[in-house]
């Protein structure tokens, strides 16, 4: 133990000794209170050691997700550049076949309500998916970013026609109007199906954004079917390295194929 060096032990029973010298009648009294000195002492290193051990716990677990994060932060490079590598014309090519994969997916053809995105130049454009899904009668929700602490949260409200229900919004993307979000309007129930955009994804389902945590946080609790929309150039052949909070995948749309994970509802 952490005190052993100190002797507590042995000045006790040197003291009990000089007391018998002393007093023989005090011996017992004397030995009870050393006794309990000695459990207080025991007590108080358990607690240190204890003390030491989850300070060494928290130092391995704040190494632990630095070294993931410092990971993530690499495959995103990786992934953004394999993506602005494909010309423009491939990339409006392979939109296309995407919309044609997901019009064959039950998750998708059957839904009455999806929440969609309105892409950036380094995502899936998803303009002729949403005027698909609006023309099918389809309630299509898309998500705009509320305000608040840190990087905010993201919510998402109902439109109706893309040409006039949508503005520029945070990080320069289409977002629903003012007037379409908000508190005054009624709280939307769970969407069926809740597609997403993403940097870099994996074989199993994983999928790591931008890094702000948006969709993660949005997804925690929830039951909604949830699939990416990606580039089978942002398909990366190794594991991600994902955190505890980070939301695996129903299923992943590409230009190539629809990928349904083991886990899918």
């Amino acid at each position: 133990m952490i005190f052993d060096s100190l002797g507590i032990g042995e000045l006790g029973i040197i003291a009990v000794v000089a007391i018998l010298f002393v007093d023989p009648t005090k011996v017992g009294v004397a030995a009870k209170a050393f006794a309990n000195v000695r459990r207080k002492w025991n007590n108080l290193q358990r607690e240190v050691k204890d003390q030491f051990d989850t300070l060494t716990l928290e130092e391995n677990l704040k190494d632990s997700l630095q070294g993931i994060r410092a990971a993530k932060a690499a495959l995103r490079r990786e992934a953004r550049e394999a993506v602005r590598a494909m010309p423009s014309g491939e990339r409006a090519a392979a939109a296309e076949k995407i919309l044609e994969h997901l019009k064959t997916w039950p998750a998708f053809r059957d839904a009455k309500s999806v929440a969609a995105f309105c892409a950036t130049f380094e995502e899936v454009d998803t303009e002729s998916l949403i005027r698909h899904a609006l023309a099918e009668g389809k309630e299509v929700r898309l998500p705009y970013i509320m305000p608040g602490p840190g990087a905010g949260r993201m919510e998402f409200a109902v439109i109706r026609d893309y040409d006039r229900d949508l503005t520029e919004g945070a990080f320069g993307i289409l977002e629903p109007k003012e007037e379409l979000r908000g508190a005054a309007l009624e709280p939307l129930a769970e969407p069926d199906l809740i597609l997403m955009p993403g940097v870099a994804f994996d074989e199993r389902g994983g999928r790591v954004g931008r890094g702000k945590g948006f969709y993660d946080r949005f997804l925690e609790g929830k039951n909604t079917v949830r699939a990416g929309l990606a580039f089978e150039a942002q398909i990366l052949r190794k594991k991600l390295p994902l955190e505890a909070h980070d939301q695996l995948l129903d299923g992943l749309v590409t230009e190539q194929k629809l990928r349904n994970f083991a886990h899918a509802l």
